[in-house]
């Protein structure tokens, strides 16, 4: 997106100057045209989103300082204080410097005419399309602080979930880094001694040493392999994941594996519930919100299914019962179609929402049930593994020993 500087009138004949963000200078005149505006000049300035864009390239922030920029954003104009002081009040008090310099360039953009969502527009790393499609709810509605409060809430649960299941999935990880280390260490620095000094007295290693030092051996004469492979692939990854099919296959599969699919295709639902709930109680017409929902959700094939939803609804057709091929629950339709049956579509969502909730905390404490066998097991055998490689010698020892 660019800055653009324009000149207008409207129906009463009065010139208005101001500036816009858009990605041309077609944009700006059909944002005028919607405005009910007459252009007389468009010219681009300099760039100056482009600019600042990449100057402020390294500002980014996580989901707390979201949500706390979130909050105080809602509280302060919900006392009444004027747009450009607020923000001019945050930035003061943000100390990351990228960030502080990008909110005091949205407010320079807002001083020249632009509104806040299109100078939000301008720094993707900061405002997400979710957060800049709740913010143009606000402003559409004229409850700007009460959507953003809503959106606090929402970005709150979504880190709340996010911490539950970190926390569920740090010890498995812990204790397999742990048995990679200890593995590589005794393979590396305890056998190989074992080796010279059995070497001695010509006997032969047991099987299981031996195949931990060809594991060894390999790794010290084609190391340059790994790294070669790794860059090479996470390349082709990188690249696959920048296709259509690439995302929408990684996505399918996330959905399927097993033991954390179902739980990672609930976390989805709460944050579709939750935010086309957000969106349609502020008074997003339905179609706009699942659209600003679909792109939201954060996996292409459940985002493929609210589209279809869309266009189902766009149609005039029932969305009570969910399609043959639905990835998104049933229970996820009917309360839909009951919420627009009854004109209550937003306590309906709340509801599945608050539903889903309780199952993904459920769900999460009853992995870590179902982990720690597992967990039992790749530690037993590789700690078995170990024991062997290097006990072995010392009992074969022993024995040539005795002879």
């Amino acid at each position: 997106m660019s800055d653009f500087a324009f000149v207008a009138c409207d129906t009463a004949g009065a010139t208005v100057k101001g500036c816009l963000v858009a990605e041309s200078v077609e944009a700006v005149g059909a944002e005028l045209d919607r405005r009910g505006l007459i252009p007389l000049e468009m010219k681009q300035v300099r760039g100056a989103s482009d600019h600042w864009r990449t100057r402020s390239g390294s500002a980014r922030w996580g989901i707390k300082e979201k949500i706390l920029f979130t909050r105080k954003f809602a509280s302060l104009l919900r006392a009444g204080i004027p747009l450009l002081s607020v923000l001019g009040m945050i930035a003061e008090q943000t100390r990351e410097p990228n960030v502080a310099a990008a909110i005091r360039r949205i407010a320079d953009m807002i001083g020249g005419g632009a509104t806040l969502s299109d100078a939000m527009a301008a720094f993707p790393g900061l405002f997400d399309p979710v957060f800049l499609g709740a913010l143009r709810t606000g402003e559409a509605t004229g409850r700007l602080d009460s959507v953003l409060e809503q959106t606090a809430d929402f970005l709150e649960r979504e880190m709340n979930t996010r911490q539950l299941m970190k926390k569920t999935v740090r010890y498995p990880t812990m204790v397999m880094i742990a048995l990679v280390f200890a593995g590589g260490f005794i393979v590396g620095f305890v056998v190989p001694k074992f080796l010279s000094f059995y070497s001695h007295f010509g006997a032969r290693l047991p099987l299981p040493t031996r195949l931990l030092l060809a594991v060894a051996g390999i790794i010290r004469s084609y190391w340059w392999v790994v790294p070669i492979v790794g860059i090479t692939g996470w390349l082709a990854w990188r690249n696959w994941m920048k296709t259509e099919p690439g995302r929408l296959r990684r996505d399918g599969w996330i959905l399927r594996l097993p033991l954390v699919g179902e739980l990672f295709l609930k976390v989805l639902v709460i944050r579709f519930t939750r935010l086309f709930g957000i969106l349609y109680g502020a008074g997003v017409p339905a179609s706009s919100a699942l659209d600003t929902a679909a792109g939201g959700v954060g996996n292409l094939m459940v985002s493929r299914e609210i589209s279809a939803m869309r266009e189902r609804l766009s149609e005039g057709a029932p969305i009570a019962a969910a399609p043959s091929d639905a990835v998104i629950p049933n229970l996820v339709y009917q309360m839909l179609g009951i919420g627009f049956e009854s004109g209550d579509v937003e306590r309906m969502m709340a509801e599945v929402s608050r539903h889903y909730g309780q199952e993904v905390e459920y769900d999460v404490r009853r992995l870590a049930d179902k982990l720690e066998p597992l967990i039992l097991v790749v530690l037993a055998s590789g700690v078995l593994m170990l024991a062997l490689a290097v006990l072995l010698p010392m009992w074969n020892l022993i024995s040539i020993f005795r002879q």
